[in-house]
């Protein structure tokens, strides 16, 4: 038994020897981890696409706050038809985008210079004003208070959510009137509305998304517009429906860049208390808003459940555009925004426009 060990040690070693020399020879050596491979798959390109162009069309809405009585059907078709008009048409979106950027900012420096007016008329707001905002139990004496202890300025975020049906003022009696745009001159100036009454962190609470969430989308975007260009500075293949998705990264980067401000998706409106009934509404504010029936929905209302096929189907037949068309007559009809536009502006703002429009078109030819 002595003597065969070295014998069967001498088979052992032989036969390990062979069997690694024949691996090393007929396989490939091992790799580690590696962050990323050399080839990329058809499914690969068209799933990193595809969910591109998904986040720079969806999820970069802001849909503007629904009325109380519209139903979750309606909102969502509507929101559906307009993200459809992005992924046909984004440069239209980045146009009515833009539009609304362009409002704000004309709001804002109206709605300043009215406070401005309103702060320096008068010091103390009118008595029925004043307890708009106040319990009933604590209105009977506050000339020892200062409503406004601190001047501040209408922001932007402000101004776009006036501009997207997110202030209203509420009656006693529970009605709910939707302030618009051209409302806020004549409010202000009536000790109405003020800055104060609502900051920007209020309009953040009820948003789905603050600027951290719209930056790091932003980053998303971005970290596929650079693996593109470096694969084109590499002279790597870049396929065309990567160049047609690095079009619509660039819209959705201009998109979120001029709603950086705008509040995303706000499911319920601002209110602003006032301590009367409908029909005690005092004179002054009701010349403003008399203007504006069906600006009133009472809190109790019922939603309108609507049919979702007819919904739907009606939301198939009427155009893209016919509902802005219609919003803008109605504008227009009422006395218009009372916002005052230069003529370097509106051709600064067509310049970009048109712009925005070469630039996307030009990247699908180029695809």
């Amino acid at each position: 038994m002595d003597a065969s060990a070295p014998g069967s040690m001498r088979i052992l070693i032989l036969s390990s020897v062979f069997v690694s020399q024949s691996m090393a020879s007929s396989s490939t050596p091992l790799l580690g981890w590696q962050l990323d491979g050399n080839t990329r798959s058809a499914w690969d390109i068209l799933w990193t696409c595809l969910s591109t162009i998904f986040a720079c069309t969806w999820t970069l809405l802001h849909m503007d706050v629904p009325p109380r009585n519209m139903s979750v059907a309606r909102f969502t078709i509507s929101k559906i038809r307009l993200w459809v008009l992005t992924i046909l048409a984004p440069e239209v979106t980045f146009v009515r985008a833009a539009g609304q950027l362009d409002d704000a900012r004309t709001l804002k420096k109206v709605c300043n210079k009215a406070q401005k007016r309103r702060d320096a008329e008068s010091s103390e707001p009118k008595l029925w004003l004043s307890q708009r905002t106040r319990p009933l139990e604590q209105v009977e004496n506050l000339n020892h208070v200062d409503l406004h202890p601190v001047h501040a300025d209408w922001t932007l975020c402000q101004c776009f959510c006036v501009i997207a049906s997110g202030l209203v003022l509420q009656t006693q009696d529970q009605w709910i009137y939707t302030i618009r745009p051209h409302d806020m001159k004549p409010l202000i100036q009536a000790g109405i509305v003020h800055c104060s009454d609502f900051r920007d962190q209020d309009i953040e609470d009820r948003a789905k998304a603050d600027s951290f969430a719209k930056f790091f989308t932003v980053l998303q975007s971005t970290w596929f517009l650079c693996n593109v260009i470096t694969r084109w500075a590499y002279d790597l293949p870049v396929s065309p429906i990567e160049l047609s998705t690095v079009a619509y990264v660039t819209c959705a980067i201009l998109i979120y860049g001029v709603w950086w401000y705008k509040p995303k998706d706000m499911g319920t409106s601002i209110a602003i208390h006032l301590r009367c009934n409908r029909d005690d509404i005092p004179i002054e504010v009701r010349n403003i808003i008399e203007g504006n029936s069906t600006g009133w929905v009472h809190a109790r209302a019922l939603v309108n459940e609507d049919n979702r096929v007819s919904v739907l189907w009606k939301a198939v037949r009427t155009p893209f555009l016919r509902r802005d068309i219609e919003h803008l007559e109605s504008i227009d009809e009422a006395g218009g925004l009372d916002l005052i536009k230069t003529p370097f502006g509106i051709f600064i703002f067509d310049v970009i426009c048109s712009f925005t429009a070469l630039l996307y078109c030009g990247i699908h030819v180029a695809a």
